[in-house]
């Protein structure tokens, strides 16, 4: 094959690099400009950042791919003479070295991402327990203080008092005239909102434990096998650099 038959091939392999190394910067510098705007005390934030740098991944990942098939057909176009290793030659010159030991620096973060990204998980399915406890919390302290107007109201003998007031709001003048009938109505009521409320609860719980653990397979998952590629890249090239 002469050198213009060799040409179309030769360009594609300086077009392949080039095309790869943008997606790559472009990845890398738009999380480095959010990186720093970082809500950082905002799990939920860190978590979206995390979600959305573990997707965006792949298109580094294909950069990098694209770097390493231009570096290899370079490398199979050149001339064996120029093949030949300069055993002077250090490799901490060669742009290839330093792409593949960056690919090799992304498996880990994306490695790293893995343990960070279940801490960050839990830490939102631990506020939402919080939340759920704190309203539950807000609800009992309100229903012992109305518990504690009505037995007030029924031990001072006040109910037929009261409903002869004018202005009183329908649903107060409702639980007075059922408590009149049935001094216990309110305490069975408050149960029965206590049971509804704690299911309620255990039910909002077991949502954000199950969206949580989806999140989990999916992001953790992906993130893992996108280290296993960055760094399947980046040893063959070391490798293949020698």
């Amino acid at each position: 094959m002469n050198a213009t038959e060799n040409r179309p091939m030769q360009q594609t392999s300086l077009v392949l690099p080039i095309v790869g190394i943008v997606l790559v910067l472009t990845v890398v510098y738009d999380f480095t400009v959010r990186l720093f705007t970082l809500q950082w005390d905002k799990p939920d934030v860190q978590l979206n950042f995390l979600n959305e740098l573990i997707d965006r991944g792949v298109i580094a990942l294909l950069g990098l791919a694209l770097v390493y098939a231009g570096f290899w057909l370079n490398s199979a176009l050149s001339k064996p003479a120029s093949n030949s290793a300069d055993p002077a030659a250090s490799p901490w010159r060669s742009s290839q070295f330093w792409t593949f030991v960056f690919s090799s620096l992304l498996g880990l973060i994306f490695l790293l991402l893995v343990p960070f990204h279940f801490s960050t998980s839990g830490q939102i399915l631990s506020a939402a327990s919080t939340r759920a406890d704190q309203q539950e919390a807000q609800i009992k302290f309100q229903i012992q203080q109305q518990q504690q107007e009505v037995q007030s109201v029924l031990a001072g003998g006040q109910i037929d008092q009261i409903l002869q007031q004018k202005g009183l709001p329908a649903d107060r003048v409702a639980i007075l005239q059922e408590l009149k009938k049935d001094p216990q109505a309110f305490d069975k009521k408050a149960a029965q909102q206590l049971e509804e409320m704690k299911k309620q609860k255990q039910q909002a719980l077991d949502q954000v434990s199950k969206e949580v653990s989806l999140n989990r397979w999916r992001a953790e998952v992906r993130s893992l096998l996108l280290a296993l590629g960055f760094v399947a890249i980046g040893w063959t090239g070391l490798r293949d650099a020698r």
